[in-house]
């Protein structure tokens, strides 16, 4: 058993903060935090892509989220959850300052 506070970054610091990680026969969890200061795009530029499913919470703040061709797709907000399957593209403005709880997975050899 581990037990772990839910801490997240500080705004000086990077803006994800992994709090478990877990590589075991194949599977991979990670879970984490994430801080993100209003005004900023995530990532800067382009689209991130990563070969993990995952599932996070707005915690706090707003995100507007968009699509490949930049169009806005939807706005996450405090309670919402989020799932984004692994290799979709995902892209944002940050509307207020956000705290986000995530959950990765994934099983090494299934995309």
């Amino acid at each position: 058993m581990k037990i772990k506070k839910i801490t997240y970054p500080l705004p000086t610091d990077d803006y994800n903060k992994t709090l478990v990680h877990i590589q075991d026969n194949g599977l991979e969890i990670l879970f984490g935090t994430v801080f993100l200061r209003k005004g900023r795009r995530i990532p800067l530029a382009g689209f991130s892509k990563h070969p993990q499913h995952e599932l996070s919470i707005i915690e706090s703040g707003s995100v507007e989220m968009l699509g490949e061709d930049n169009s806005v797709v939807g706005c996450l907000k405090r309670g919402d959850v989020v799932y984004i399957p692994a290799f979709e593209a995902q892209a944002g403005h940050v509307l207020e300052d956000t705290k986000i709880i995530y959950f990765l997975s994934r099983i090494q050899g299934i995309p």
